[in-house]
């Protein structure tokens, strides 16, 4: 009994029928997830590069302003980069003015107003950016515009919704600095 056994399983390990048909049954679901996470990849980073392209838009815009801008101005500057950014979700936009002081040797906050389901910014969050903000003279203006968004995928492949948010400052062109006149 034990004999048969043993000249079973050695005719079962030799036997290569069929190795084809169970290799391809356990790769090509790897290889399907595999191809269609590189096609979720590009998309998103597709979607990545033309976001910030569209807050760098907005930014220069904003930059080349010689008048007063207002809430009107920056929701439809929200409308213009939802228009180039190629992001599906629901996006918001928060345009700052800071500015620096030598007496205080800090930022401060000129104005900020925040459209779609972002606030203005707070000094407290003004703080909390400043490392990522470049050195100015005593006086100068900084336009900080920051766009947020989420980018769902169309299928899943495990990594849920990916934040779009971007982070862009330019100083101003034509004027000394941004001026608000809204309410």
């Amino acid at each position: 009994m034990l004999h048969s056994l043993k000249s079973f399983l050695n005719r079962f390990r030799e036997d290569t029928r069929g190795t084809v048909a169970v290799e391809a049954a356990i790769m090509l679901p790897v290889l399907f997830w595999a191809f269609m996470a590189m096609a979720l990849f590009f998309d998103m980073y597709q979607t990545r590069s033309t976001t910030e392209k569209a807050a760098y838009t907005i930014s220069d815009m904003l930059s080349r302003e010689t008048a007063a801008v207002d809430e009107e101005y920056v929701d439809n500057a929200l409308d213009l980069f939802k228009a180039i950014s190629s992001l599906d979700s629901i996006s918001s936009l928060r345009v700052s003015v800071v500015a620096w002081s030598d007496i205080d040797e800090d930022y401060f906050l000129d104005w900020s107003y925040g459209t779609g389901l972002d606030e203005g910014l707070t000094e407290q969050s003004l703080a909390n950016m400043s490392s990522k903000l470049p050195e100015l003279v005593n006086g100068e203006r900084l336009i900080v515009v920051q766009t947020f968004g989420k980018y769902d995928p169309p299928i899943n492949i495990g990594l849920g919704t990916v934040d779009m948010d971007t982070f862009v400052f330019t100083r101003p062109r034509f004027a000394p600095q941004l001026a608000w006149s809204g309410a």
